[in-house]
């Protein structure tokens, strides 16, 4: 019984990873123009959770900890 040749499969794997890797930096640097003349920390992160940020994407593009970030949102929301 003749075998099937391999194919690489990686190689569409790789390009889609390669692509949303430079997607997810267009994205941060999109949140960071918009960010620029925002000097309240509380807002910056409560703008940034609103579109979609992930807690650590946040804490990392504000270089804060995970914690901060958190009780950060959850203030925002109490304040509501």
């Amino acid at each position: 019984m003749a075998r099937k040749p391999k194919t690489n499969q990686s190689e569409p794997s790789a390009k889609e990873n390669s692509l949303a890797v430079e997607l997810g930096r267009i994205a941060k640097l999109f949140a960071l123009y918009l960010m620029r003349d925002i000097k309240d920390e509380g807002l910056k992160v409560n703008r940034l959770n609103a579109v979609g940020f992930s807690v650590s994407e946040i804490a990392a593009l504000l270089g804060k900890t995970d914690s901060n970030v958190r009780v950060q949102i959850s203030q925002a929301k109490s304040k509501k």
